[in-house]
């Protein structure tokens, strides 16, 4: 698989990245559901197997997912292989005392969750260090110094951050805050704000949601998705009626799913260097893999599902 220059930062990544957000298990913080149903360890190991061998090399994780689950999982699934792949790993948010939700990603922070992340990975080294909940402003240049030296170090090699929020990019961008940037974009959500920004920046993207939450998947355009209990989509989409969104299979050509049409139109884009997929099952990566390896979306396609898209905003 052809890799793809990550901004600025010299790390070369595959055009997926597995996002291992539902990779680590069931978690509840302050009551309501924050993870996914646990797809076993094994699983998720002989998956990373797989993709290896496939050409994918980047993963993205964070301290908070299943409570560290998810990055200790990704650390056994890479032992013997680490040299290989590019790990993506996130601070800020956390998991308190009785499952409560911590969001500090205050200067002083930084270092303890770094260090505890590189255990639970069992790595001397992260490759792209994320900002998972927004810095105080008068905070920024702080943080920035303990990055810093951590890339001096050793310990990192980039640093950026995870956001929706276009005034807290703009306000770490213009600080010089951020070499990675993950971010959510999709047919259905395109963020022309924050593919401008990584551009003029010459960011590396991660994109994440290129899904849109299941609405791209296809996999519900015939009926309504049941999420147990333990599945943080059971809170997040509860009122969306997925169903609507079948009339995007009328633009697909002749033996593209719809997932491979989401993920190759976020691929299409010039500024794109990864897509964060959260799948939880070999087929949806080969999939994805296939989306890759695809040529690009013809220009009628695109348009004629950018039209319909567009009316479903």
């Amino acid at each position: 698989m052809k890799l793809r220059a990550l901004g600025r930062t010299g790390i070369r990544v595959s055009p997926i990245t597995v996002g291992a957000w539902q990779l680590g298990g069931p978690l509840t913080l302050d009551g309501k559901p924050d993870g996914h149903p646990d797809p076993g360890e094994a699983d998720v190991v002989r998956m990373i197997h797989e993709l290896d061998e496939r050409g994918v090399n980047a993963v993205d994780t964070a301290e908070q997912y299943s409570a560290g689950e998810s990055e200790r999982r990704i650390g056994k699934a890479l032992e013997g292989r680490r040299d290989r792949w590019v790990i993506s790993t996130k601070f800020g948010y956390r998991v308190g005392p009785d499952h409560t939700r911590e969001d500090d990603s205050s200067p002083e922070t930084i270092l303890p969750s770094l260090e505890g992340s590189l255990k639970r990975l069992g790595t001397d080294y992260i490759d792209v260090y994320l900002y998972h909940c927004a810095p105080e402003p008068e905070q920024i240049e702080a943080g920035m110094a303990v990055l810093d030296e951590a890339k001096a170090r050793g310990k990192i090699r980039a640093y950026g951050i995870s956001t929706g929020q276009l005034p807290v990019l703009v306000s770490m961008v213009q600080r010089g805050a951020v070499e990675v940037l993950q971010f959510p974009s999709s047919l259905l959500d395109p963020r022309k704000d924050f593919w401008r920004i990584a551009r003029d920046h010459d960011l590396g993207t991660q994109v994440r949601g290129v899904m849109a939450q299941g609405r791209l998947s296809g996999k519900y355009f015939g009926r309504q998705p049941r999420f147990g209990p333990d599945d943080n989509r059971s809170q997040w989409q509860r009122d969306v009626d997925f169903e609507r969104y079948a009339v995007l299979a009328d633009c697909l050509p002749e033996g593209t799913t719809m997932a491979q049409a989401a993920i190759r139109w976020t691929l299409d884009h010039p500024g794109c260097h990864t897509v964060c997929l959260g799948a939880k099952n070999i087929d949806d990566y080969r999939t994805a893999l296939a989306a890759a390896e695809m040529p690009a979306l013809d220009e009628t396609v695109r348009i004629e599902l950018e039209r319909s898209a567009a009316l479903l905003a």
